[in-house]
């Protein structure tokens, strides 16, 4: 594949780089006749961070260089040079806790798109849509036909030519054609009651820290959302992100001051305010915990 090194992204324009915090969710994908949307990502970058999210939407990741590990649902993959990573929608991505230095691409797309464009009635594509199929979650590099499709997937965003929102539907369902051909899927094993009932509580906490990470919130306060007792519920919670609740709320938290450093001129004590902490030394220490640099830094960074 054509690669772009670190030092090739570090002269990218800062619109083509990769801000990616827990609020990224609410955004669109594209247009609403092109619902696809391209991302470029440096682990490396001190903006960047991906913390445990999920959406209905589908994705299809490329590491361009180094290795990267990523939490897909309770396990963790470690993705090298040149891997492909498919994640259906509702499973669970984001930052596993092993840091890993790599620069990697990916295109989120509402699925309805490859149904759309697909002009026969195909089981397997409304199987693998519908999550009755699970799809290989790694494609390891070099695997035939597959890369070739990956390769000229991913070279369309880059070149953007004529035929562009042609060309894209297209190559996405010959990636799925390639999929069926070489039996890379297997039927999706049915989630327990129980299973299906703790993702549903932890939505509602991640909903609930989304709606009021502005505030101040407790661990008792996050437990009493899902009526758990604080004990049952940080264990619960740290299956599912490889965090304690505390832990991935600043997480959150700072995410957002990310975004209100980059993108308006408010102080710095403000944006601590508004991102839930009133201790400015202590946002400030849990910044460069998390960043590595402090909010001024940050904010200064070309």
């Amino acid at each position: 594949m054509a690669m772009l090194t670190v030092n090739e992204y570090s002269k990218l324009p800062k619109a083509a780089r990769l801000l990616r915090s827990g609020d990224e969710e609410t955004l669109k994908r594209g247009t609403p006749v092109f619902p696809i949307q391209y991302y470029l990502s440096n682990t490396a970058d001190p903006s960047y961070d991906l913390p445990v999210h999920w959406h209905k939407d589908f994705e299809i990741i490329h590491v361009i260089s180094g290795s990267y590990s990523i939490l897909f649902g309770n396990d963790t993959y470690e993705l090298k040079k040149d891997d492909l990573c498919i994640i259906p929608g509702t499973v669970l991505r984001g930052d596993a806790g092993k840091k890993s230095i790599a620069l990697f691409e990916s295109v989120v797309f509402d699925p309805e798109m490859i149904r759309i464009r697909s002009y026969v009635s195909d089981d397997f594509i409304n199987a693998s849509l519908s999550g009755e199929l699970e799809l290989a979650h790694v494609i390891p590099a070099g695997t035939p036909e597959i890369s070739d499709i990956a390769k000229a997937f991913f070279r369309s965003f880059k070149d953007m030519s004529e035929g562009f929102e042609l060309r894209v539907p297209a190559l996405i369902l010959l990636l799925f054609s390639e999929l069926k051909r070489q039996r890379l899927y297997s039927r999706k094993k049915t989630v327990s009651e129980k299973k299906a009932r703790q993702a549903q509580q932890f939505e509602s906490v991640m909903n609930y820290i989304k709606e009021n990470y502005g505030k101040q919130i407790g661990l008792e306060q996050l437990a009493s959302v899902v009526g758990l007792s604080p004990k049952y519920f940080c264990r619960l919670f740290r299956d599912f992100t490889q965090r304690s609740p505390i832990e991935y709320l600043n997480w959150f938290r700072i995410n957002m001051a990310c975004d209100k450093l980059r993108n308006s001129s408010l102080k710095l004590s403000e944006i601590a305010f508004e991102c839930g902490f009133n201790d400015l030394s202590y946002f400030i220490k849990t910044f460069r915990s998390f960043k590595g640099v402090t909010p001024l830094k940050y904010r200064n960074i070309d």
